[in-house]
């Protein structure tokens, strides 16, 4: 739906987490005995002694070798502290593919083509799920399987979560992946140079889309960084899309209008952006680069754009990558650290502001949906090893059995890397401790994050977030599983959408030919994906 300005839902969230926390009973966070050894219950305990489960019977001495592809910051050593702790603990080996994530498909495809499959991997998206089925890369998942050997993943995570969510994994009605609830449901960041702000005369962030234009040119028009030079711009590629959502759509997604799902970048009011953006490009308001994006490599959230002075606006990475450090032990905040290593005034003047409220009072940035893009997904080869995928089922529920054991999947051993502050009881590190040190060591082998243990370790987190406006604004795409046709339509849909708003933009094309792209899009299969999306949406009304 279209979103207008109104009031948080971090409300709502409490309310739904407490209600998890309620149906949970005894489970999960309330079962504490087994603290700092990491020792939890169910699949935890006796890992050396497993019974026969659904559809993979194990022997009680057998050592399995789990090959684990991850996408990482740092490489994880081999013989690192806390890899070692969960291979003990678990009596498994762990092989882990050290991929780049900039360049994770590129890599993994290559390890494809030479017959190489990951036991256990991250699949990035829906479409590439159905790609890894069509390929044949992927083992199906045994529903029954997956119940009997991740009961706290499937009960408490899954089902009390996001009831009947198994549905977004599966691909012609077989489980590939696992899909995992969004504990996190704000919208994208909307980060302004405080300090650029008050010299161009403004006090806080731009609330009007009038507004917002205002500072986008005295941005790139009145030398906010007080250089000489005009080497300024009010936004690049992350900035545009509170843009497009002053306007109530948001390209590359699918939102309901009128009781049935669109393709935002095909909606007329998506021109009326495109015509704003234009003119902002010809008048020098809008990076020139833009085409490229603001990251130039390294962390994925980084806006080298933003940090170099650059741009004065920006919406990369997540609410949590840029905020101060909240307490002592407190963790993430990447964005903000490495901004304070450029220009630590500048660092601490951001101002985080709401998405500007277009003409017919409209305001709207990406948000995410209630299930995370990214699914667990197994190897081919374990279809022939059932003991072994349901030996890795185990391990993954095991990581979560209790709040202990997530902190120390997360953050390492208790006492040692971490400990709970003193002053406000949550989980922070301690001994100099911090993310990529643990990396280094093998924190990183559990990809699931349940509601309730999320909220329960970063509640000033999401205090802050709700102060700072992130739960309000966002927008998300409506449609939360792959089309049947999507592997047959979808790049060449995108490469056309790409190329008409790159040239729009630019000038190359008028603001006119949105209207023939509109009619290339729907001519070249999206009118076909329209009809598929629509009948997933009636079937789960």
């Amino acid at each position: 739906m279209l979103n207008k300005s109104g009031k948080s839902f971090i409300g709502v969230l409490a309310l739904s987490l407490a209600v998890v926390a309620t149906l949970s009973g005894c489970s999960g966070s309330n079962n504490q005995d087994n603290q700092s050894n990491g020792g939890g219950n169910g699949a935890a305990q006796g890992s050396n002694n497993v019974q026969a489960d659904a559809g993979g019977d194990q022997k009680e001495d057998k050592k399995y070798t789990i090959s684990v592809a991850k996408s990482a910051v740092v490489p994880v050593d081999e013989n690192g502290e806390m890899l070692k702790y969960w291979e003990e603990k678990l009596n498994v080996d762990y092989d882990v593919w050290n991929i780049e994530g900039g360049k994770w498909h590129e890599i993994m495809n290559l390890r494809f083509a030479s017959g190489e499959v990951p036991d256990l991997m991250d699949v990035n998206g829906f479409e590439t799920l159905q790609k890894y089925v069509k390929q044949d890369l992927l083992a199906e998942i045994p529903e029954d399987m997956l119940k009997e050997n991740a009961p706290f993943l499937y009960n408490e995570m899954i089902e009390k979560q996001l009831p009947g969510g198994l549905k977004y994994g599966k691909v012609d009605g077989k489980l590939y992946g696992i899909p995992k609830p969004n504990s996190f449901p704000l919208r994208k960041p909307i980060v302004w140079r405080g300090d650029w702000l008050k010299g161009i005369g403004m006090d806080k962030a731009p609330e009007t889309l009038e507004q917002f234009e205002e500072a986008m040119y005295k941005f790139a028009l009145e030398d906010p960084d007080n250089n000489g030079k005009k080497d300024t711009y009010g936004l690049s590629q992350t900035g545009m899309e509170s843009v497009y959502g002053a306007f109530g759509y948001v390209p590359g997604i699918w939102q309901e209008r009128d009781g049935k799902l669109v393709y935002a970048s095909v909606q007329p009011e998506v021109k009326e952006a495109l015509k704003l953006l234009s003119k902002w490009y010809k008048d020098g308001v809008l990076d020139p680069e833009f085409i490229t994006g603001e990251n130039q490599g390294g962390y994925y959230a980084f806006s080298h754009a933003f940090f170099n002075s650059r741009i004065g606006l920006t919406s990369i990475g997540a609410f949590y990558h840029w905020k101060p450090l909240l307490h002592e032990g407190d963790t993430k905040s990447e964005n903000y650290l490495e901004f304070s290593k450029i220009n630590s005034e500048a660092a601490e003047s951001l101002v985080y502001g709401k998405p500007p409220v277009g003409p017919d009072g409209l305001m709207g940035i990406g948000g995410p949906s209630v299930v995370g893009s990214t699914l667990v997904g197994f190897g081919k080869q374990l279809e022939k090893e059932p003991d072994k995928l349901a030996k890795i089922l185990q391990t993954l529920d095991a990581m979560n059995a209790s709040y202990e054991d997530y902190l120390t999947s997360i953050f390492g051993k208790k006492g040692e890397h971490w400990d709970y502050n003193e002053e406000t009881g949550f989980p922070g590190f301690i001994n100099d401790m911090d993310a990529k040190k643990l990396t280094e060591m093998g924190v990183m082998l559990n990809p699931f994050e349940p509601a309730e243990y999320a909220i329960k370790r970063a509640k000033p987190r999401f205090d802050w977030a709700e102060e700072n406006y992130f739960g309000i604004g966002g927008i998300s795409n409506a449609l939360l599983s792959p089309l049947p046709s999507d592997s047959k339509y979808k790049e060449e849909l995108k490469k056309i959408e790409d190329e008409a708003f790159i040239n729009i933009i630019t000038g190359d094309k008028p603001v006119d030919y949105f209207d023939e792209f509109v009619e290339k899009w729907r001519a070249s299969g999206g009118e076909k994906l329209e009809q598929e999306a629509n009948e997933w949406f009636a079937n789960i009304q």
